[in-house]
């Protein structure tokens, strides 16, 4: 224990309200050299605060925070137990490590007084993203989901000083990202008319009693407006551009975080309000997520293989990879929660390691396109080795997290003699290994040019990257930790004594 008694009482809303609190503060110091370290001090203290909520929740306990001291139903509550503590360590080290590069990956792009704003629309979204995972209550999903989408659309725009397709990227997003809302308050409405409650506890055990109909048809808006959000085939349009256009930085913690928390509010919601793990009230939309997530996994590789610029190829890899995690939400049961899970956490490392990567890169050479990175593994060996690891990973090569969260489905999927899942997976990584022979060809093989930029990542990146590349190596070799906690979190979910 960390923190005293005092502090972890409360640190079920203070790792929420304490980012919240201090966006605009760290908004109005008109210094940025000010306002950049308060917002990685306030997002370092929280994942602290989420540290200490893993620690209280690992045994299987829940905490229930009744906020202004109103008891659920009636009040709001935040409710946390394994699944949303470690969904908040996740979200709070994403921010932590994004804004550790910030104040250097912006610096081209972005003049010194405009750059606290953003500090702020950092911590608004990682607050807004982590008060998704610990409340209790459906309709504050609704206000979280709109908070962390408005300081999303800022994060993607900011990218206009270096292309104006960020501006576009980002109202693209904000139409369909004001659509999945739509559908989302529309299906709480629903669920609300035919039980009377908010809170999502309450709500589990009101809804067998509510009308067949309704409930489906609010279930169905719910599972609408979470798989847009999550960028699930067909309504995945807004995700590569805004990765592709964002300031790298920004794309490497939406990478890390923002479909991570949609997956979350699908086994959330299917565990708690309906509880069917894998289905959204009475309808079987598990049925649904292995071809849909095998076609992310084979049209998201596909489409990468042919993209020209980095960012862009990652973006369509992150598709793919989604969609493994929603076949392994499809195949059900403890072990196709365990596999989701373990896949998330994963995913979150080596797709953050590489954005990281591509983050240094853009910094030095200035374009993330693959012809501008001709050269690189003579003139930045440390982030040409950053990107074999992740592409590696990504391939799934034994000794890396990727080999763990691969095997993993496939383990699932021998054991129910599901071989049409098995020979999906073999046959992405099969296109993984196309697209990932792109970058080693275009960093290893071209010549670079005259003009190129010398010297390797500013030592301002070697922090998240290293921490990024070494956990893809590190949970590849000792995979123990996140096995453990997602198999922790499955059982749980559950309610299955591991």
């Amino acid at each position: 224990m960390i923190l005293p008694d005092a502090i972890l009482a409360h640190a079920a809303v203070l790792v929420v309200v304490l980012p919240l609190l201090a966006a605009p503060i760290v908004a109005l110091i008109r210094d940025h050299r000010i306002a950049a370290p308060l917002a990685i001090l306030i997002a370092l203290a929280s994942v602290v605060l989420a540290l200490e909520l893993v620690n209280a929740t690992w045994g299987g306990e829940t905490i229930s925070y009744a906020l202004g001291n109103w008891q659920a139903p009636i009040g709001i509550e935040y409710r946390v137990d394994l699944l949303s503590a470690a969904m908040a360590l996740l979200l709070t080290v994403s921010g932590s490590l994004a804004a550790l590069m910030m104040s250097t990956a912006i610096a081209p792009e972005m003049a010194p007084g405009d750059r606290p704003r953003l500090y702020a629309a950092l911590l608004l979204c990682m607050s807004g993203l982590t008060g998704i995972v610990v409340t209790g209550d459906l309709f504050n999903v609704f206000v979280f989901l709109e908070i962390s989408s408005l300081a999303t659309y800022v994060l993607i725009a900011s990218g206009s000083g270096r292309d104006r397709r960020a501006l576009t990227a980002a109202f693209d997003y904000l139409i369909l990202g004001a659509t999945g809302a739509t559908f989302f308050v529309i299906g709480i409405a629903f669920l609300y008319v035919v039980t009377g409650t908010l809170n999502m506890a309450d709500l589990g055990e009101r809804i067998s009693d509510a009308g067949r109909r309704a409930v489906i048809v609010g279930s169905s808006f719910l599972f609408v407006g979470i798989a847009l959000k999550a960028a699930m085939l067909p309504l995945h349009r807004w995700l590569p551009n805004a990765y592709a256009y964002a300031p790298t930085v920004m794309a490497t913690f939406l990478a890390m975080t923002a479909t991570k928390v949609s997956i979350y509010l699908m086994i959330r919601l299917t565990d708690v309000v309906f509880h069917t793990p894998g289905e959204l009230g009475r309808v079987n939309f598990a049925a649904l997520m292995p071809p849909v997530g095998l076609a992310m996994l084979v049209f998201g590789s596909a489409i990468a293989v042919t993209a020209k610029d980095l960012k862009r190829l990652l973006a369509f890899s992150s598709i793919a990879n989604l969609g493994l995690m929603l076949v392994a939400l499809g195949l059900g049961g403890v072990a196709g929660i365990a596999a989701a899970m373990i896949n998330l956490f994963n995913h979150a490392i080596i797709k953050g390691g590489m954005f990281a990567t591509a983050t240094a890169i853009v910094h030095r050479r200035g374009s993330a396109r693959l012809d501008a990175m001709a050269g690189l593994s003579r003139q930045m060996p440390v982030a040409f080795i950053f990107l074999v690891i992740g592409g590696l990973a990504l391939i799934g090569v034994p000794l890396t997290a990727g080999f763990v969260s691969k095997l993993s489905v496939v383990r699932v999927a021998f054991d129910l003699g599901d071989w049409t899942v098995a020979g999906g997976i073999l046959l992405s990584s099969l296109i993984t290994v196309a697209y990932v022979w792109r970058i080693f060809e275009a960093t290893m093989l071209a010549e670079p040019r005259s003009d190129a930029p010398k010297g390797d990542m500013h030592p301002a990146f070697w922090l998240p990257v290293g921490l990024l590349g070494a956990g893809t190596i590190v949970f590849g070799i000792w995979s123990a930790p996140v096995i453990e906690l997602s198999t922790r979190i499955a059982h749980q979910m559950a309610g299955v004594t591991p």
